[in-house]
């Protein structure tokens, strides 16, 4: 008779997309509420990033009840967390501890601000983080077209080496064009997939000096020496971080719903 072999099968990989949100907002009172065309800007963004097929399920999370009921009145569910997280990174990892229908490998880490890029991003940087074991997390970066957008400290820029790895982000104009050919100029948008194990790793750290110098959370990956991956799209995406980018969100949408 044949020997038996056991087989043990890795059993897959589980991603839990998380949108962190707060009342809190120094341009736009309570903007994540701001209603866009009927909608609040939290359900553009979560009807959106809903749409990304690699995410087993998608949750907000927040330390507004407020957002929570809203979340709540479009079907989606909310996780309450701490008023106290410095960043919406430390936020979604409070979220991912206390999701209770599987244990995540993956947590993608969704901004509830930006309406625009499409959800195929989002699972092109979980694609590119569980094809790379060297990359601790992977972030989303969109090229800069419009040329308002290059002096705007809210547009946080990103260089990367040839393979597409994070070599420095910025609110600074980087890479500086001294000579040669005009250089591609990429911006940061609000996507980054992290591993669960270094996300638990990463919300222990300190804050280092130039995450605290620029306002910037992805540095503290790369200032502590660590792989961060970068997906470089053209989406035209656009965050709504202050009134005149909250009306051209607002007229972007409403051009699409004319269309449809």
């Amino acid at each position: 008779s044949k020997t038996k072999i056991s087989v043990r099968f890795k059993p897959m990989t589980k991603v839990l997309g998380v949108i962190p949100t707060r009342l809190g907002s120094t341009r736009i009172p309570e903007k994540i509420l701001h209603n866009i065309h009927g909608k609040t800007l939290i359900e553009w963004t979560y009807e959106r990033s809903k749409r990304a097929r690699l995410l087993d399920d998608l949750v907000v999370a927040t330390d507004s009840d407020r957002i929570a009921e809203a979340v709540k009145s479009f079907g989606a569910e909310a996780i309450m967390t701490s008023v106290k997280h410095q960043t919406g990174t430390d936020r979604a990892y409070e979220a991912a501890k206390k999701y209770k229908k599987f244990s995540p490998d993956v947590v993608a880490v969704i901004w509830g601000d930006e309406p625009l890029y499409p959800a195929s991003i989002i699972d092109a940087c979980i694609k590119k983080l569980l094809s790379d074991r060297e990359l601790v997390a992977v972030a989303a970066a969109d090229n800069i077209t419009d040329p308002s957008m290059l002096g705007t400290d809210s547009v946080v820029k990103v260089v990367t080496d040839k393979d597409d790895r994070a070599i420095y982000i910025s609110r600074a104009l980087i890479p500086h064009w001294y000579k040669g050919d005009a250089p591609k100029y990429y911006h940061i948008i609000g996507a980054m997939v992290m591993r669960m194990d270094f996300l638990k790793k990463y919300v222990s750290m300190k804050q280092t000096p130039l995450e605290q110098i620029e306002g910037v959370e992805q540095l503290r990956i790369i200032e502590n020496g660590y792989k961060l991956g970068i997906i470089k799209s053209n989406s035209g995406n656009l965050g709504v971080n202050t009134p005149i980018e909250l009306q051209e969100v607002k007229r972007i949408i409403g051009k699409k719903l004319k269309h449809k």
